[in-house]
């Protein structure tokens, strides 16, 4: 993807002047610079001193009460946004070039959403619930049990012994197979419960709303419990068969880097990964890159990790962090894992006290004014998900995340005008969330890899 070099991020060629008008107040000559220097490095001092500004108030030593800070950081606003208007669609231009600076000082926290998996054929979030009601209605939760198969020689090669011991004797080769011991089904009350969502859900499809779509995941985690995840893990991988290209891009920038401005050693290609999915389609595309990687996730009260063999023997890795709870492809023990698809335990997630690893990515990524999200295939309809982002842009004003966004409307080639772009780009802005537009999800694997 050629860049317009017009529109690369760097610092002015006026530069003692704008650290002049910054650190004095100055605001008749900022001003001035702002309307007369080059746009994209006048952005570039104007980010520069708002990121600068806050990483000092981080100092140990600094004495500079928040709120005096945030004050003068409202008052340089006023002129970055109109830089950015005045810039209309070339803006995005901008904000890949800043994008890449902020990833390769490891920086950097990509927040996948549903539409990542999505890419490589798991269901949405409606069609997930469709098929589990459909699912649950259909055969309810089944239990197995392993037997001897029907046609098995007459004397068993083997005897389970009363005090736990084997003892092998016969001939023949014995062979078990899985058979039905239990089915629980819903109650009459329970299953018209189901029904009708299971009809709403069909009719509106992605349209559903989210309060609808945690009641059918309610319903259903009401009959099966945590074995809901059993199933849920199966319709996942069966879909699922390996990462999407968007995936597979995220994954070839994660590799380690060296940072000096942070210090020695190696850091991963990206601050962290933060996804809302349950699949480790991530981790596989990470695996398939050889890159040292944990996935994180809740167990019961502790945040706990899953490392793969190289970050077992490795300085570093990338950590990528489940939110919303972690179920791999593989043999894993999903007993203790904290999922949140219910209304119950979305409840318990984000209306009680933080877990320990929301709390973690949000004061470690999402509220920390040094560290950068961008979400990647996110619809943004979670409420919870955006106070989060609304908690940390109030707590850091001006220190924005970013998101690739399908355009709503056809351009015709055309670039929109500046207030077509202003008016959908705030329903972003009022959380803390700049818009960088793309126009058809075929391009979310290049855009991501323009950060390299």
């Amino acid at each position: 993807m050629p860049q317009d070099p017009s529109l690369v991020p760097r610092p002015s060629e006026q530069h003692a002047a704008w650290q002049r008008a910054l650190h004095g107040g100055d605001l008749s000559r900022l001003e001035q610079l702002a309307l007369n220097d080059d746009p994209a490095a006048a952005l570039f001092e104007l980010e520069t001193y708002v990121n600068g500004i806050y990483r000092a108030s981080q100092h140990p030593l600094s004495n500079r009460p928040l709120p005096d800070i945030r004050s003068e950081v409202r008052l340089v606003l006023p002129y970055i946004e109109e830089i950015r208007t005045r810039l209309g669609w070339r803006i995005r231009e901008f904000d890949l070039g800043l994008l890449r600076l902020i990833r390769r000082s490891s920086a950097l926290s990509p927040v996948l959403g549903a539409g990542v998996s999505m890419g490589a054929g798991a269901p949405s979030w409606s069609d997930l619930v469709l098929l589990m009601l459909e699912e649950t209605l259909d055969k309810g939760l089944e239990f197995h049990e392993s037997v001897p198969a029907a046609d098995n020689p007459p004397q068993a090669p083997i005897e389970f012994l009363p005090d736990g011991t084997v003892r092998t004797g016969g001939s023949g080769t014995w062979r078990f197979e899985q058979r039905v011991s239990e089915v629980r089904r819903f109650t009459p009350e329970q299953e018209q419960i189901a029904r009708k969502i299971f009809a709403e859900v069909k009719a509106k499809g992605p349209s559903t709303d989210v309060e609808t779509l945690m009641q059918g995941a309610q319903v259903c985690y009401d009959l099966c419990g945590q074995h809901l995840f059993r199933l849920l893990t199966r319709i996942l991988y069966t879909r699922a068969k390996e990462p999407s290209e968007t995936h597979r891009a995220i994954a070839e920038l994660a590799h380690a880097q060296d940072v000096p401005v942070r210090g020695p050693g190696l850091f991963p290609g990206w601050d962290s990964i933060i996804t809302y999915n349950f699949d480790a389609l991530m981790s596989e595309a990470l695996a398939e890159q050889k890159i040292p990687h944990a996935a994180w996730a809740m167990k019961g009260d502790e945040l706990r990790g899953d490392p793969d063999e190289l970050a077992r023997n490795s300085r570093w890795h990338q950590p990528v962090f489940h939110l919303h709870g972690y179920t791999p492809r593989r043999i894993f023990l999903i007993t203790d894992v904290r999922f949140v698809f219910s209304t119950s335990q979305y409840l318990t997630v984000y209306k009680g006290p933080r877990s320990r690893i929301l709390e973690t990515v949000y004061r470690g990524f999402l509220a920390n004014p040094v560290h950068i999200a961008l979400y990647i295939g996110c619809s943004f309809t979670d409420d919870a998900m955006n106070d989060l982002l609304r908690e940390a842009i109030a707590e850091y004003p001006g220190r924005y995340h970013y998101a690739f966004l399908k355009w709503p409307h056809d351009r015709q080639g055309k670039e929109p005008a500046p207030d077509e772009i202003e008016a959908e780009s705030a329903k972003y802005l009022e959380f803390g969330v700049r818009p960088v537009w793309f126009d058809d999800f075929k391009e979310l694997p290049g855009l991501i890899r323009h950060l390299q």
